[in-house]
């Protein structure tokens, strides 16, 4: 064999292994950027998740406030029937009657008595709080009111 010969195989060599290092590396390079790529949408679809989540913790967090307000407003509505049913059971009694009879001795209107529970009066008459007199004076609770028809 003659050197000429030689040295085209051993660069025909050369060039071959260059060219199967050069295929395995361009197989590890797409390898490599389906990774990246694969790891991307990774990052994406767990931010979409975090963020789907969160909006939905706000979610139950305002359905939880608003549960916890429809339960206090039924506790009112039930404290406030127990209210009613203990005059209920005062006025059957004859227990309240003072909420029923002026302080002449005469009876209140069934609209004076309504309008004074809705506004509270009777309760801050019975306690001694003062009231307005008809001339704008204050009077306390306990002195005789005068009646204006």
């Amino acid at each position: 064999m003659s050197t000429g010969l030689l040295v085209v195989i051993i660069i025909v060599a050369v060039l071959l292994i260059g060219a199967l290092i050069l295929f395995s590396m361009r197989g590890r390079m797409a390898a490599r950027r389906q990774e990246r790529e694969l790891q991307r949408r990774r990052e994406v679809a767990a931010g979409e998740h975090r963020e789907a989540a969160q909006v939905r913790e706000q979610r139950a967090e305002q359905a939880e406030r608003q549960a916890r307000i429809a339960t206090a407003e039924a506790e009112r509505s039930r404290a406030e029937a127990n209210l009613h049913e203990e005059k209920a059971g005062a006025h059957e009694q004859g227990m309240a009657d003072h909420e029923l009879i002026n302080e002449d001795g005469s009876l209140r209107d069934r609209d004076e008595i309504a309008g004074s529970e809705r506004n509270g009066v009777a309760g801050s008459e019975r306690n001694g709080v003062t009231r307005a007199d008809t001339n704008g004076e204050r009077a306390p609770a306990d002195a005789p009111r005068e009646r204006t028809t």
